[in-house]
């Protein structure tokens, strides 16, 4: 078995949570049991990802979206039964959030560029001062339609296209899940990309888009924030010898 200490230290170091302003409470947000005997990993907390540990003898929970977002809030009974499946079955809900979407090594958005084949990567995507994504360039140009086969070898073909720039693409940014803000449009366009792939589709990013000629794919919030876990998974069961699993529970947007 691991130690639930070890592990807990063990991504924090790895992704650094103090250098970020986050709504999330990135850490350990349940304390389980000191014996580790998996580590199962998934996209969003919840009942079906607490099942499914139990289910495979997995104690220590990590995932992207948690429990605590910056304001209180009332113990409903769905809160209650989330609650008493962690704490009555020992189980650690460990969060990261803002940092695993940056992370420079096997972040969300390092890790989509790369399997794009983008290179020359640099930081991008500012979100209160902190650049959360990854911008770079292909070799050589690729027509939207190679792009789109690209994408939909890591994401599936529910992506979403909004066809507005150039049909030839040298320079794409990269921010995963909900990055379609005005702030980040605005960084695209000043920095003359021709595509921004992001995960959740945004009404309010159609307008904006259209008007700077920008390329957009919405490759699906969950589908964009599983990138990182994958490749998370494998570490920390190469690092604690435990059994560690990726539970695929897809919401479709």
């Amino acid at each position: 078995m691991a130690n639930r200490n070890e592990i807990t230290n063990y991504l924090l170091q790895t992704f650094q949570p103090e250098k970020f302003h986050d709504s999330s409470l990135n850490g350990l947000q349940v304390t389980g049991s000191d014996d580790v005997t998996g580590i199962c990993l998934g996209v969003d907390a919840c009942q079906d990802l607490f099942n499914a540990a139990l289910e495979k003898d997995l104690n220590y929970i990590v995932v992207h979206h948690g429990f605590f977002w910056g304001s209180p809030f009332a113990i409903s009974p769905m809160w209650g039964k989330r609650y008493q499946t962690l704490l009555n079955n020992g189980l650690s809900l460990f969060a990261v959030h803002l940092p695993m979407d940056a992370n420079p090594e096997i972040g969300h958005n390092i890790l989509i560029s790369k399997h794009l084949g983008l290179d020359n990567l640099s930081p991008f995507g500012q979100y209160k001062g902190v650049p959360i994504g990854f911008h770079g360039r292909f070799t050589n140009p690729l027509p939207m339609s190679e792009v789109r086969s690209r994408l939909e070898a890591q994401f599936g073909e529910g992506i979403h296209f909004l066809p507005f720039g150039k049909e030839m693409i040298s320079s794409v940014g990269v921010v995963s899940g909900g990055g379609a803000t005005s702030e980040i449009l605005d960084e695209a366009a000043r920095l003359g990309l021709d595509l921004f792939v992001t995960g959740e589709t945004d009404h309010t990013a159609f307008n904006p888009a259209k008007e700077m000629e920008l390329n957009l794919a919405f490759c699906g919030h969950y589908e964009t924030e599983k990138t990182s876990l994958l490749t998370l998974k494998e570490l920390l069961q190469e690092k604690f010898d435990v059994p560690a699993e990726f539970v695929t529970l897809p919401t479709g947007l």
